[in-house]
């Protein structure tokens, strides 16, 4: 994997701008057609992503990184660390048979498009109610 670091001055750094830094640098080329985010470490606050339950916050996050796919370790003045993979390879899906609705009450539902009635009125035929976990997977 190929390892970058960047020397950033002139403001705090928080996950946001780190952020934008790591991409950007990954986005001028590099060998990498078109970078996605696999994975993240922000040293300060002890955060990953992927988070993993039981997971070492300073090796597992590198650890699904470098066995997805990552081809480039963009790391920003010390605390924050970023590896990118190559999504060119992957197939467009197209557009999505599903949506997510919400009804008058502010209940979310995920509903299959060509089943719904109303496009605006969630159906029991066509949806299925969202509870507070499952409507962060959609």
């Amino acid at each position: 994997m190929k390892e970058l670091h960047i020397n950033y001055s002139g403001m705090d750094l928080d996950y946001r701008v780190a952020s934008g830094l790591a991409s950007s640098l990954a986005i001028r080329g590099l060998d990498i057609a078109e970078p996605v985010m696999v994975a993240w470490h922000d040293k300060k606050t002890s955060r990953m992503s992927p988070v993993i339950a039981g997971g070492d916050i300073n090796t597992r996050w590198h650890d699904y990184g470098e066995s997805h796919g990552g081809k480039l370790e963009v790391d920003v003045n010390g605390e924050f660390d970023f590896i990118f993979a190559d999504a060119s390879a992957f197939e467009l899906y197209g557009p999505s048979p599903y949506i997510n609705l919400h009804d008058r009450l502010g209940h979310e539902y995920l509903c299959q498009i060509n089943e719904l009635r109303d496009p605006h009125d969630p159906s029991k035929e066509a949806c299925v109610e969202l509870d507070e976990w499952t409507s962060k997977l959609t």
